[in-house]
Order: C-alpha cells, then sequence, then structure tokens
C-alpha cells in the first residue's frame, strides 16, 4: 500500500526518508538509534493521527502461529466491537480460544483506571482490571498468544517472594476443599512455581496444558510440587524463618479449630520443606568441616 501511493505520501505527509524508516519497520529490519528516535517522534503519531480520523484501531498479534486461523478474524471482530462499548480502553483477548479446537469461555480482558464489574454476555467472557496489572507476571503470560488493540513493552523480570507462593496455596487448598472453581488460583499456583524454580514465563497454551493434567489430581501432588519448588528456588535460612512461624501459628489455631481441614495440610507441606532444609544444611556443614 505505501509502496502504491508513495507519490502520494511524500510531501504531503511523510518525508521520503520517513517513508523509507516505516518500509523499514514494517519488513521488520533493525532500526538504527536515529531511524528509532525519527519513527517513534515523527512517524508513528502521524499514523495514529490518521487511523484515529479514519476511526481505524491498532491491532497487535502475539504469537500468530499458535492462533487457529478460523479464530484470528473473529478475535478481532470481538476487539472492535468492543471498542465501541469501551471507547479508549486497552483491550486484550487471550486464553483457549485462540489455540484450542474446544473452549468453554472467550477470555477478554480490559484495562481501566476504575474497578469495574465483570460480566459474561453468551461464551464472552469480560474480565476488568487495573492499569498496573499489565506489569504482572499474569500479564507477561497472557498476552504471549493474543490479539489487543495496543502495544506494550513486555516485562520479564519478576520478585516472587515466599510469602505469595504461600498465600497462593493456600488459597488454592482452600478452594478445591471447599469445592469451588479453583482453576484460577491454580493457574497462578503454576505460573509462581514455574517462574520461580525454572525462571519461564508460561505462555497461554503451555499453561492450559499443565492446568489441564493438574485439574483431576489431588491435593498431596500439589503439595509435593511446592515442596520441591520451595527447595529449589528459596535459601534454607529464608525456609526455615518463615515456616516455622507459619507452623507454630498453624498449631494453635488448630486447636481451637480442631475440624479444620486446611490446617492439617498446612502444617503437614511446610514441616516437611523444614525438615528437608535442615537436612540439607547439615549437609552443607558436614561438607565444609571436611574439606
Amino acid at each position: 500500500m505505501i509502496e502504491r501511493n508513495e507519490s502520494l505520501l511524500v510531501g504531503r505527509i511523510f518525508t521520503k526518508m520517513q517513508i523509507n524508516i516505516l518500509k523499514k519497520k514494517l519488513q521488520k529490519k533493525k532500526l538504527d538509534s536515529n531511524e528509532r528516535t525519527y519513527y517513534y517522534k515523527f512517524i508513528k503519531p502521524k499514523i495514529r493521527a490518521m487511523m484515529a480520523f479514519f476511526n481505524i484501531s491498532e491491532i497487535n498479534v502475539k504469537g500468530k502461529e499458535s492462533i487457529k486461523e478460523n479464530r484470528l478474524e473473529k478475535a478481532i471482530k470481538i476487539v472492535r466491537k468492543l471498542e465501541q462499548k469501551h471507547k479508549g480502553k486497552k483491550i486484550i483477548i487471550s486464553g483457549s480460544f485462540l489455540f484450542n479446537k474446544k473452549y468453554n469461555d472467550i477470555d477478554i480482558f480490559i484495562f481501566t483506571k476504575y474497578d469495574k464489574e465483570d460480566y459474561q454476555k453468551g461464551k464472552v467472557h469480560v474480565t476488568f482490571l487495573p492499569e498496573s496489572a499489565l506489569d504482572s507476571l499474569f500479564f507477561s503470560s497472557l498476552c504471549q498468544i493474543s490479539v489487543s488493540n495496543f502495544n506494550y513493552a513486555l516485562k520479564d523480570n519478576f520478585t516472587v517472594e515466599l510469602s505469595d507462593i504461600i498465600q497462593t496455596y493456600e488459597l488454592l487448598i482452600n478452594t478445591i476443599l471447599n469445592e469451588e472453581d479453583y482453576e484460577k488460583n491454580l493457574r497462578d499456583f503454576i505460573l509462581q512455581t514455574e517462574y520461580v524454580s525454572k525462571s519461564v514465563i508460561l505462555n497461554p497454551k503451555q499453561l492450559y496444558d499443565i492446568k489441564e493434567r493438574l485439574l483431576r489430581k489431588n491435593i498431596g501432588l500439589l503439595s509435593n510440587n511446592l515442596i520441591n519448588v520451595l527447595m529449589l528456588s528459596y535459601s534454607n535460612v529464608i525456609l526455615k524463618s518463615k515456616l516455622k512461624t507459619q507452623v507454630n501459628d498453624y498449631k494453635k489455631l488448630i486447636v481451637e479449630y480442631k475440624n479444620s481441614k486446611n490446617l492439617p495440610i498446612y502444617i503437614d507441606t511446610y514441616s516437611k520443606v523444614i525438615l528437608l532444609a535442615n537436612q540439607s544444611s547439615q549437609s552443607i556443614d558436614k561438607k565444609y568441616i571436611g574439606v
């Protein structure tokens, strides 16, 4: 389109140099620092203004190789339609709808400054998230296979504290014991444990495959997974200090809540981690004494 209309664009909208930079960018060739400055300072603002004038929004597709061909066009139409209802909002579609033959919902996330109630219309499930979620591990996962109406700088470095994983694990166990829908908690648990133990940010398809394998597994498997991850990811000193406090607190609580189902699971899991951490510390001490 640019080559076909170059004579109209040059001099009226872009300079010859800007046209050449734009062509280079569209061909996905690397821009030098001077070209990048021209692109982001002069070229892209003009393109956005032109798109706004003709009521055209930018569509950003990630992980296209994983998206089923017949779903991409439908996803773009959904984004366009939602833009009319949620003007000026960042909208992204992700989840199994894009890459799986069978799917339950079409997961759509809209980022907003204000709290709004999620809603579902047919198979379209809209979730409102704060704009701060754009910097989350969750967003860095879901956007890897997605269709959105905005560009973003992908964050790939996160700090997942021991307390974060413990909280996620306990929420997951609680929802399972209460026979509630625990897919979201399981998703968060998998994302965090894979990241802290392997420094991997799973894409939605990888996350979906692991989640499906674990959905029908027992609590013991999840607890063992947590134990392995904690031993791989945190120092023995941190584990013993934090988890001893947790165990002592829960032992006091269990006296009051004798019929509790979750507390014995937490105590057993964290006690096993403390035992392994002690054994690991002793093994290290013996090694240095031997030296």
